[in-house]
């Protein structure tokens, strides 16, 4: 039995293992495919419309909620004589980002009944871990320093409201 070099195959008249011809018939079907995808049409077209129309209304925000850190956790919330309802968000997720306006004019109706903070989950990972924080936004509603209830997801002002009924009563 002889045993053979391996050499490279060659496929017509490509060499798929030359990486210098590899990368560029790469950047050809890359250059080619932009090219060819031409403007979105239908529901694309209508969906990239709505979203881009909700990131100008994201900028039209007024008032931003206070963001604590992790050291003022326990003063703020923990100690707090007055119920919190403290968001987890990160600033790259789309949904914090478009349940902003959900929250800001959930603490302007409610401010004689609780506080509304926000914590950066990426930045307080101590919090994030210890509130078994998987997901952004959540919600958490404290009560005399105790959580009491978690909304995972945006929601509307409704929905929390709903929810927050039953320890107001």
């Amino acid at each position: 039995m002889q045993l053979t070099a391996h050499r490279p195959r060659s496929f017509g008249s490509r060499n798929f293992l030359n990486p210098a011809e590899t990368s560029q018939s790469k950047r050809f079907r890359l250059c080619f495919s932009a090219l060819g995808s031409g403007s979105l049409r239908g529901t694309a077209c209508a969906y990239s419309l709505a979203m881009l129309k909700n990131a100008e209304n994201l900028n039209d925000q007024n008032e931003a909620l206070p963001l604590i850190e992790s050291a003022d956790f326990k003063s703020e919330v923990l100690q707090s004589d007055q119920p919190v309802l403290v968001e987890f968000w990160s600033p790259w997720s789309r949904p914090c980002q478009v349940f902003e306006p959900v929250l800001q004019e959930l603490s302007r109706a409610c401010a004689a009944e609780f506080k509304v903070l926000k914590i950066n989950a990426d930045d307080s990972l101590d919090l994030s871990l210890c509130y078994d924080i998987q997901s952004v936004p959540t919600l958490l509603y404290f009560v005399q320093g105790n959580p009491r209830l978690r909304i995972v997801g945006t929601a509307t002002r409704q929905a929390i409201l709903a929810k927050l009924k039953t320890f107001s009563e």
